[in-house]
């Protein structure tokens, strides 16, 4: 599964595989999947991912 991560700072977006966002955002894959399916997206301190469509 990929998701779109936006850097909070930079603006920049990248798809990037679940397992590395979670070590990007510092989170569980398992909170990520979580706070998609119930928000639709997930943020942590420098990034926000995304759902993909």
């Amino acid at each position: 599964m990929h998701i779109l991560v936006k850097d909070k700072r930079t603006g920049i977006e990248e798809w990037l595989p679940l397992e590395r966002a979670a070590e990007l955002m510092n989170l569980n894959a398992e909170d990520i999947e979580w706070a998609l399916e119930e928000y639709g997206e997930c943020e942590s301190a420098d990034h926000i991912a995304t759902q993909p469509e």
